[in-house]
């Protein structure tokens, strides 16, 4: 019987540890500062206007913005990156409210969480350029507060 026990608790274990890797597939990235996730070149900035006006970022051609329903910027939103055939390219967190990606020209869709709120768009990575996407969450009002 003791057997059993210690089988049911290392399978316990096992479990635990399976739920704590899913829960760990967000990569937190660090503000203003390019990182690659996945084998993509990403950053998180966009607070300030310093970070807005930072020629380094021009070099991203897709920057998907956050922003709640008052028009506000929104920061600490989980983003999940899907390419045209729906395979998670990168799933990451931002305490800034633009996410930049250096993404092969395509078809693409984002999605974002912010708190319960989850909002999807499709966009194109241009060839040329830097395409400006923007996520809105209408139902947070304020500073995101609510």
């Amino acid at each position: 019987m003791s057997r059993m026990i210690a089988a049911a608790l290392a399978a316990s274990a096992m479990l635990a540890n399976c739920a704590s890797a899913l829960a760990g597939d967000v990569v937190v990235l660090p503000s203003d500062q390019p990182t690659e996730v996945n084998g993509y070149a990403l950053a998180c900035t966009g607070i300030g206007d310093e970070a807005q006006h930072d020629p380094r970022w021009k070099a991203f051609p897709v920057r998907l913005e956050f922003a709640g329903g008052n028009a506000q910027y929104l920061a600490d939103v989980q983003v999940s990156v899907f390419d045209a055939l729906a395979q998670e390219l990168f799933k990451v967190s931002c305490d800034s409210s633009w996410v930049l990606a250096k993404l092969p020209p395509g078809k693409y869709k984002v999605v974002g969480k912010f708190r319960d709120y989850f909002k999807a768009s499709n966009f194109i990575a241009p060839k040329t350029g830097q395409a400006r996407i923007i996520v809105r969450f209408p139902e947070v009002k304020g500073g995101g507060d609510n």
